[in-house]
């Protein structure tokens, strides 16, 4: 500084590049005033971010300096440019998507933008918000990769990315899907987290592509039907009991289709297809998968009638269940090992409620005794007691081939909370 030297304005284009992609794109925009040196160097920054229109005096401002930056950066002179990295808008934090104005801007600025940009990421909504809808999401683009969407609302029958071959990996978080399928040739990661379904059809997802799969806890309405997916090696469910895949009587596996979640568990023919009675929903599609994580609520009826068209999972090599596998005499715990020919390690994940009504017949019947795989090397019991259920449990893994000293027992203490003692059986009464 006593020199007088700049040296920030000495750095080179990459590196000027790397601190403007920080800061929101009308702080960008200007550092054109700065100096001779930066008059141009925001035109060529990788990407672009809008974080809506909170100190812009009003929402037509805001959007009248997107319209401009978008159409300097993408549009006009019809000249091929190099996609950008990433392009982000964030409209959670001053209601900007609340008027249909503002809807129909955001939609037109998503399909400006798509075909130029590597990663969308759209996040349009607070958590505790209604989703904002957008009139089309059937995009097209050659160059995007990733797709990031937050609060927003679904409302095609179909949700088609065939147009976007290069796109790998989409994520949706507190979105409305209401949508009869998914398509994607390409698609690789998938991610839907605390999403709303329809209570009386359900997504279709049907991802040859496909390696890994989450569905964190559908809020309200059906979980998907899931198709074929040959290249999947992880996927992680976890259904609570606020989905429509439960018994609203309570019942681990269903109360005769006497209540609304069973009744209509294979679809309404008044509102959507309806799925056949005699093959699997959901487990036939995780069938490929290696590493697989399946926890539900006591009441959720999903995997438990899957359970009867029980696939062969050839890959499996790790699983993870929760106390829903109790049930019934353990038989869904029977089930997977039965049809997990090389399973190595399993993890069962126990809560601190009371167990499962035992005494109530399953869906599933074991065959036989046949013993769990010759490949498993371990099985860790997690839990917040040493109690009558975790002996039930070890007499069940016992009876079917499991020795005592491949199981690891995971205590939380119950007075700090957060030691854990492990603990190797030897003997059990």
């Amino acid at each position: 500084m006593a020199s007088g030297v700049d040296s920030i304005s000495a750095l080179p284009d990459d590196v000027l590049h790397s601190v403007l992609r920080l800061l929101p794109a009308e702080e960008v925009v200007r550092t054109c005033v700065l100096a001779r040196r930066w008059r141009g160097v925001w035109r060529s920054v990788p990407s672009l971010r809008f974080n809506g229109a909170e100190g812009w005096g009003s929402a037509d401002r805001f959007a009248q300096f997107v319209d401009h930056l978008l159409h300097l950066r993408f549009g006009g002179d019809g000249g091929a440019r190099a996609p950008l990295d990433s392009c982000e808008f964030d409209f959670d934090a001053d209601g900007f998507m609340q008027l249909p104005a503002n809807e129909r801007h955001a939609s037109h600025w998503i399909w400006q933008a798509v075909p130029h940009v590597r990663v969308l990421r759209l996040h349009v909504t607070e958590f505790d918000q209604e989703p904002s809808p957008l009139s089309d999401l059937r995009l097209v683009s050659q160059h995007l990769t990733r797709l990031d969407l937050v609060g927003v609302a679904v409302n095609d029958s179909v949700m088609d990315f065939s147009r976007c071959p290069a796109l790998v990996e989409l994520s949706m978080e507190v979105c409305d899907v209401f949508a009869n399928q998914l398509l994607s040739p390409s698609l690789k990661h998938l991610r839907i987290a605390r999403y709303f379904t329809a209570e009386d059809s359900r997504i279709h997802i049907s991802l040859p592509s496909l390696v890994s799969l989450e569905l964190i806890v559908c809020r309200q309405g059906r979980s998907p039907s899931l198709g074929s997916m040959p290249l999947l090696a992880r996927a992680v469910v976890v259904l609570k009991n606020d989905c429509a895949d439960r018994c609203f009587k309570g019942r681990f596996n269903d109360c005769g289709d006497t209540c609304y979640g069973c009744r209509y568990y294979y679809g309404d023919p008044e509102f959507g297809p309806t799925y056949d009675r005699n093959d699997s929903i959901f487990l036939k599609g995780l069938s490929e998968a290696t590493d697989l994580e399946l926890s539900a609520d006591s009441d959720v009826i999903l995997f438990d009638r899957d359970l009867k068209w029980c696939p062969t999972f050839t890959k499996l090599k790790t699983l993870l269940l929760n106390d829903w596998c109790l049930a019934a005499g353990h038989n869904a715990l029977i089930c997977f090992l039965q049809h997990s020919p090389i399973l190595e390690k399993l993890t069962l994940q126990l809560s601190k409620g009371p167990s499962y009504v035992s005494e109530t017949q399953g869906i599933y019947k074991p065959l036989g005794q046949s013993v769990a795989s010759n490949c498993l090397k371990i099985v860790e019991i997690k839990c917040a007691n040493v109690d009558s259920k975790v002996h039930r449990l070890l007499k069940i893994l016992t009876t079917y081939g499991i020795r005592l000293e491949q199981i690891r027992v995971q205590h939380t203490s119950r007075i700090s909370g957060s030691e854990c003692f492990n603990f190797v059986c030897t003997d059990f009464s």
